[in-house]
């Protein structure tokens, strides 16, 4: 794996809900299944000043949660998200493992979110 993984996520449409991610993982590290269990998942959308956290870990005060489905899989998933990002333009993101003892994670994913502008407001 090369990473991170470039993953360009579709377009959203400003104020309406974000679907989530059904399903991230499970996680190989070098075709093989990480030895260390999967015990914080966190992904932030960045545009200029401007960032939206979502956390699996509910101490952090995220945005929206992100849900560790297996932790030894590394299997994960983002439900629906009401108030998504709120302005228009391209967010960038990127998404970060914790594991085992380690204080620093793997970013296995980065990408672009393009928020494209709604005709009501």
């Amino acid at each position: 794996m090369s990473i991170p993984v470039n993953i360009d996520l579709n377009d959203h449409k400003r104020g309406d809900f974000w679907s989530g991610i059904s399903q991230i993982g499970p996680v190989l590290i070098d075709g093989e299944q990480p030895d260390d269990e999967l015990n914080r998942l966190r992904m932030h959308f960045v545009k200029g000043s401007s960032t939206y956290k979502l956390d699996s870990d509910s101490t952090q005060s995220p945005d929206a949660p992100i849900t560790i489905n297996d932790s030894v899989t590394w299997d994960a998933t983002i439900s629906k998200v009401q108030d998504f990002l709120p302005t228009c333009g391209n967010w960038k993101w990127d998404m970060e493992f914790y594991s085992g003892t380690n204080t620093s994670p793997q970013t296995f994913y980065s990408g672009v979110l393009t928020v494209v502008d709604d005709v009501t407001k």
